[in-house]
């Protein structure tokens, strides 16, 4: 069975690719999370009302 680097370089580069994706992937999902956390708008409630918040 013979392999050639040409194979071995193909396959290095699309696992790199696969890797690099997730990697963004989780980058992106952080700063989208630490965004959500520190949104004004979702923590300006109302001391006052007292109707359950509405799940989506």
């Amino acid at each position: 069975m013979d392999i050639s680097p040409a194979w071995l370089v193909l396959g290095a580069v699309v696992a790199l690719f696969i890797v690099g994706g997730l990697v963004w992937a989780f980058i992106a999902d952080r700063r989208r999370n630490e965004d959500v956390a520190t949104d004004p708008e979702r923590l300006d409630t109302d001391p006052t009302d007292h109707t359950p918040p509405h799940r989506h």
